[in-house]
Parts: C-alpha cells; sequence; structure tokens
C-alpha cells in the first residue's frame, strides 16, 4: 500500500498522463507534473487546455471589434484603453531581428514584440479587441481553462500571430551563372515570460473593460454565430 501510494504521488497530475513527474524523473522541479506538461504551460498558458487557433477565436474577434467601433465615441474607458495602447506601440523603440533575441531578458523581449508590432502598423484598437475576445471566448467556452495566466498567455500569442516573425530575402552572388535568390524566415520563440510580459501588458490596460463587454460581445457573438461548440455538449 505505501509502495502504490508513493508512485501516485509521483506520478503527473494530468488524468490519463501517467508519467513521473519532473522532480521524480530528475529532470525539473515540479512534483505534480511531468516535464511534457510542463513545458506545455510554458507554450499555452495550461498544463492541459491547448492554444485557441484563429478560427476558434475570429467570430469574437469580429464581435470584439464591432462592439469596440459602436462605443468609441460614447464610452470613455474605450478611449482611454486604445490611446494607452497606441502609447505602449508608440514607446516601445526599434524591431530587433528574431535571430538576435538570444539572450535578452523577457522583458527586453516583449518590448520587441511591441516594437514588430508597430512596425507592422497593427492599430491598437486590434490588440484590444483581441483581449477582450479572448475573455469572451474562455467565459464562452465550457470547457476552458478559467484563470487569468491562460488568459493573459493566449492573448499574448494571438498578438504574437500579428507579427512574429523576421524575414530576409536577397540575391546571393554565384561564381557560376546568375545571382540565386536566398531567403531568411526567423521566429522568436512562443512561449515562456515574454508572453507573461506580453500578456500582463496587454492586461494593465484592457481589463478594466472586461466586465462590461464581456457579456455584450458573448450575446452578439451568439446572435450573428451561433452558441460555441461546448453548449451542445452540454446540452447533450
Amino acid at each position: 500500500m505505501a509502495s502504490a501510494l508513493s508512485d501516485n504521488e509521483n506520478t503527473c497530475a494530468i488524468p490519463g498522463c501517467g508519467k513521473l513527474s519532473e522532480l521524480a524523473q530528475g529532470n525539473g522541479r515540479s512534483a505534480n507534473f511531468c516535464r511534457y506538461h510542463v513545458q506545455r504551460k510554458s507554450r499555452h498558458g495550461s498544463h492541459w487546455h491547448h492554444t485557441y487557433s484563429a478560427n476558434e477565436l475570429r467570430p469574437y474577434l469580429e464581435t470584439a471589434s464591432r462592439w469596440l467601433a459602436a462605443q468609441q465615441d460614447a464610452n470613455p474607458a474605450v478611449v482611454i484603453a486604445i490611446r494607452e495602447v497606441d502609447y505602449l506601440l508608440a514607446g516601445s523603440g526599434r524591431v530587433e531581428p528574431a535571430m538576435n533575441l538570444r539572450g535578452l531578458s523577457a522583458a527586453v523581449r516583449a518590448r520587441i514584440a511591441f516594437a514588430r508590432l508597430s512596425e507592422a502598423e497593427v492599430p491598437a484598437k486590434r490588440l484590444v479587441a483581441i483581449y477582450l475576445a479572448v475573455a469572451a471566448l474562455i467565459e464562452d467556452d465550457f470547457e476552458s481553462h478559467r484563470t487569468r495566466e491562460f488568459q493573459i498567455v493566449q492573448s499574448a500569442k494571438a498578438a504574437h500571430r500579428l507579427a512574429s516573425g523576421t524575414h530576409r530575402r536577397w540575391m546571393m552572388w554565384n561564381p557560376k551563372g546568375e545571382d540565386v535568390p536566398f531567403e531568411i524566415h526567423a521566429y522568436p520563440r512562443s512561449s515562456g515570460l515574454v508572453l507573461r510580459r506580453i500578456g500582463e501588458a496587454m492586461e494593465n490596460v484592457v481589463d478594466p473593460l472586461v466586465g462590461a463587454a464581456v457579456p455584450e460581445i458573448i450575446n452578439q457573438k451568439t446572435e450573428k454565430f451561433g452558441p460555441h461548440p461546448s453548449h451542445h455538449v452540454a446540452a447533450g
């Protein structure tokens, strides 16, 4: 009995995993989760929930964008949030190539991520809409992981997808004939502390809107696109 209890205590807490915890394996510090699920949380903000795809987020993002457009002239809090994100983008400094980010702190890499969004001319209103859309999706999905960390990481990943990489194209000299086209595509790692820093910056500005916005966004989204699929599962 003691041996079985010890084995259970050393097993990853995710149901059905069965792997030993990092601490038991000797390859990390977590006593409750295996290395795979610890790394999964680093990438997704949750030990078990997946990252929402662009298709899953799209109806909420479209609805959040319409909600912002309708509120922008009448709601001072919306104007302030968009203006604050504008300041965040404008003050983000210069862009560094993705291949030069190794060794930089999470705070610096987060600042560069916002600089990349600024360079790509992603509007502040888009980032505000992303944060609200993610908050609405998490609230509307009965099977979601409702934690602050999951919210900020999912918001950061959705923003990160808009301008995440460095792309270089040039003609390389060929001594045997015509110059040859050459390309490099480098993408910064989308995980870890940098995602938390990006998400926290968005949270600090947009979170005051969530309480009023999310119920309306969910209602409007449901009217146009129907309920979230998890509602059908729950009803069944």
